[in-house]
């Protein structure tokens, strides 16, 4: 298949259009870090420098009118914002009490919005935690780890580490209730010269009782850190491992770990996933500083203006993104992956492996994610520790018969 890319006509005839319910907001598109492995910055998309620093009032007001419009065409009581950047911080507290008080005003009852941020956390102080309360903005912050850790990649523009700043900003996070109600937690990047079980026992030290460990971006074309070279090694499944078999064996619910609790949710109820496991109907659509409307923002690491589609909410209704063949493939998730998945035995708790991570110049999406035999290590690692916890006779009756790595890497024709 050729790499899709713009607005194509019409979806693919197989395809169903998901409706949108949610939108990823760029409200700032610079940033005040310089995080080694950003997607925006740092993987050769450029197309931020011809964005507008902040999404003015005007695109505000045109994009809560095409959303209500949108919700009214797809009858949809509801809708998620997530306020990202860049730094959405940047933006400043006026426009979230702008954005909320159109939003209220343009709804009109009619349509129930949800308000969530991530941030690099550098700039929160407690005026920005009042903030979150009058306007009922969950929020979470993105940090790797100890300082030793974070001080590598999340630098600032001048290569100052950005730990402490953040630690000293998340103190009342640890000490006022209705704003631990608010916080969403940590999203940390592995970082493969860390010591997981260190990072892992962190967080845990320090109160954080929700984390994400994430995947660096990467594809075929250019692959992440470690994985240079292609061949069966599987970096990332051993890092997460060690984390998992603590905090499974200790019981921890001290500490929520969602990468886990996807994949054994997964295990159980198919129509669990997630975009980046299980596959799940993706109903999102990213809205860049100018209007311009976009698919997944993290398409950017597939090429330069990968993610334009020559739309905006300017002049063009939401519907139109529907005819986008790269709307279309991430919103069927694993509806649309390779025979090499389709041979594989995890595909129903993999999905096939974030849309981003499939991506080669020579294949398109037709491929295994970059990550592939990690994620089957990992979720047949998983697998095996939480079938030894349930009695033989119920693992019959559910139809759940161990396999292990080995087996399922046989049966997809991929090396161990």
């Amino acid at each position: 298949m050729s790499p899709p890319g713009r607005a194509t006509g019409k979806p693919p005839a197989e395809s169903a259009n998901v409706p949108i319910v949610s939108y990823v907001l760029k409200v700032a598109s610079r940033c005040n870090l310089n995080c080694t492995y950003c997607y925006v910055y740092n993987k050769g998309d450029e197309s931020y420098r011809g964005q507008p620093s902040r999404m003015d009032s005007a695109t505000v007001s045109a994009l809560l009118t095409r959303i209500f419009a949108h919700c009214q065409e797809e009858k949809l009581r509801r809708v998620i914002f997530v306020f990202h950047g860049g730094e959405p911080l940047l933006a400043g507290k006026e426009f979230f009490r702008d954005f909320v008080r159109k939003a209220t005003a343009i709804f009109e009852g009619r349509v129930q919005a949800s308000y969530s941020i991530q941030t690099n956390g550098t700039l929160l102080t407690e005026d920005w935690f009042a903030l979150f309360q009058e306007l009922n903005i969950s929020f979470g912050v993105s940090l790797d780890g100890p300082a030793g850790t974070n001080d590598r990649n999340r630098v600032t523009h001048s290569g100052e580490g950005s730990y402490s700043q953040v630690r000293h900003a998340l103190q009342p996070v640890f000490t006022d209730r209705r704003l631990r109600n608010l916080f969403d937690g940590i999203l940390t990047v592995i970082d493969l010269e860390a010591d997981p079980v260190e990072i892992y026992r962190h967080w845990r030290d320090i109160g954080i009782s929700r984390c994400d460990f994430l995947l660096p971006d990467g594809t075929h074309d250019n692959p992440p850190p470690g994985m240079e070279g292609g061949g069966a090694r599987t970096p990332y499944a051993d890092w997460l491992i060690r984390i998992f078999d603590e905090w499974f064996e200790n019981e921890d619910t001290s500490l929520s770990i969602r990468i886990f609790e996807n994949i054994i949710s997964l295990l159980f109820d198919p129509d669990s996933g997630i975009d980046c496991l299980g596959g799940g109907k993706n109903g999102l659509l990213v809205i860049e500083t100018d209007g311009g409307i976009e698919p997944l923002d993290v398409l950017k690491i597939c090429g330069p203006s990968f993610t334009k589609l020559g739309l905006n909410v300017h002049r063009n209704e939401l519907r139109e993104a529907y005819s986008s063949e790269l709307v279309q493939l991430y919103q069927q998730g694993a509806a649309r992956v390779c025979d090499t998945c389709l041979a594989c035995p995890a595909l129903a708790v993999c999905g096939g492996g974030y849309l981003p991570h499939r991506y080669s110049r020579l294949n398109g999406f037709s491929n295994p994610s970059v990550y592939c035999q990690d994620l089957l290590k990992l979720i047949t690692h998983v697998r095996a520790r939480v079938l030894a916890t349930i009695p033989s006779r119920i693992r019959n009756k559910l139809g759940m018969y161990p396999f292990s790595y080995e087996d399922a890497s046989s049966r997809t024709g991929v090396p161990a």
